[in-house]
């Protein structure tokens, strides 16, 4: 497609989404139509909310391109360590690309698998989603089994696609989507209650949790 023409179907999108928005979600639409990933996924603002202490270690579930990678490395320092976990080998093989080319010499690119990334057990300090969630079939299963991972305090922090965003992002996001509520209900039923959530990140949820219980996650499914 044409430079001129995808610049007409943004004008386009633009009219339509703005019709009958207030000044503060025509600010959010505007800038996540035409600022790109930078702009509506606001990662410094992000990393801060994760609150990553330097010697942190931390794993991306789906790290797909590798947005965040470079991002967690800066953040946990030469002491700490990222796991950027992708369960296809072409994406290992980009992840790895994109690790050697930045010198990004505290990440360790990992092939898990669709039941269990293969984390190395009790040492995760943070294990993050960003747009994997709703690609995660066992979630309750997925996430119990995750708890072997956490280290001590350790956290899960989700950022997904909301599915209440007005066209065309309804459109764009159609099928990529998480209910917060479906992912309290099941993060519940795995063994986590909530400890933050964040409305900065415009088209998503941005949640956190920890285990519940002592990390018994059968304690917090009881009755759901």
């Amino acid at each position: 497609m044409s430079q001129r023409i995808q610049l007409a179907c943004l004008s386009v999108l633009w009219v339509v989404a703005l019709a009958g928005c207030g000044t503060s979600s025509k600010i959010d639409m505007w800038r996540t139509l035409t600022s790109g990933r930078d702009g509506y996924q606001q990662p410094e603002r992000v990393i801060e909310a994760l609150n990553l202490a330097p010697g942190s270690r931390v794993a991306e579930i789906g790290a797909g391109d590798g947005y965040w990678i470079a991002h967690l490395s800066a953040a946990v320092g030469p002491t700490g360590r990222v796991y950027a976990v992708e369960v296809e080998t072409d994406l290992i093989e980009q992840l790895q690309h994109l690790v050697d080319k930045e010198g990004l010499e505290n990440v360790d690119v990992i092939l898990g698998n669709y039941e269990d990334p293969l984390l190395p057990d009790g040492s995760v300090d943070l294990a993050m989603t960003s747009k994997t969630y709703h690609h995660i079939e066992e979630r309750v299963v997925y996430f119990r089994r995750l708890h072997a991972d956490l280290a001590p305090g350790g956290r899960v922090a989700h950022l997904d696609d909301r599915p209440d965003l007005p066209f065309p992002l309804s459109w764009i996001t159609s099928g990529h989507t998480s209910d917060p509520t479906l992912i309290e209900r099941e993060m519940t039923r795995a063994g986590y209650r909530k400890t933050a959530s964040f409305d900065f990140v415009y088209p998503q949820n941005f949640l956190i949790y920890q285990p519940s219980v002592d990390g018994d996650p059968t304690a917090a499914a009881v009755g759901n």
